[in-house]
């Protein structure tokens, strides 16, 4: 028995090895361009793209000569912007809101790489899953502006805004997202690479009143950007 045992755990630690040496890490940065599908009963509201960047690591596993398997864990700002001149009837003596938003999140992509020139090309899509940790709004009006922090709730409630001089905290949306992503890009070398990538939720991250959704709205975050990545 303690033979069979110790025969395992040389196996194990083999199996930890190869996969260890089949693995690739990295980090990976760049600039986003982020909004919210928001829907009501009298449609589709029209928002601004909001600038923010993603930084964070990532693991490429080799599944064949050409098939990867990339996951990342990212920090993410994204937002988004509202106004009258967009057509918004609903923000009672604001000319502008800016929402600007940040995630945890984990994209998970199965990324395929035809040898292109000297380089590769870069095809790759998969899910990824983001919680909300905290932003920041701004307000314009008449040439001032005010700004406070976000909130991201499940369900909320008036007592949830707190809207004093030195506290102006309102709720954001749901904090935890899913969604789909899409990638094409160019890996110069073995190490460095770039790469534009397209963004969808899944989820309706819309926070419901006092226990009660509204059926008839949603929100849904959408992201386009593009990344520079550079394996160790």
């Amino acid at each position: 028995m303690k033979l069979k045992g110790l025969l395992l755990l040389l196996i194990c630690i083999s199996v930890g090895y190869e996969i260890s040496a089949q693995i690739q890490w990295g980090i990976k940065a760049g600039g986003n361009l982020s909004a919210m599908l928001l829907k009501d009963e009298s449609g589709y509201t029209k928002v601004k793209l909001r600038p923010g960047f993603h930084l964070g690591g990532t693991a490429d596993l080799a599944l064949s000569d050409k098939f990867f398997l990339q996951p990342a864990l990212l920090f993410t700002c994204k937002g988004f912007t509202i106004d009258k001149n967009g057509g918004v009837q609903y923000l009672y003596g604001v000319d502008k809101i800016k929402f600007t938003s940040y995630y945890i999140e984990l994209p998970v992509n199965f990324i395929f790489k035809p040898q292109v020139g000297n380089g590769k090309m870069l095809l790759g899509a998969g899910p990824y899953v983001a919680y909300g940790v905290g932003g920041r709004w701004k307000a314009e009006a008449n040439g001032m502006s005010v700004t406070g922090k976000l909130k991201f709730l499940n369900n909320y409630s008036s007592s949830d805004s707190s809207m004093g001089v030195n506290s102006r905290t309102v709720p954001y949306t749901r904090p935890f997202d899913f969604g789909a992503n899409i990638l094409i890009g160019y890996e110069f070398s073995k190490n460095l690479y770039t790469h534009l990538h397209g963004q969808l939720g899944l989820l309706d991250v819309d926070m419901s009143y006092n226990g009660v959704s509204d059926e008839r709205s949603s929100m849904k975050t959408v992201q386009g950007g593009l990344s520079i990545g550079y394996r160790f």
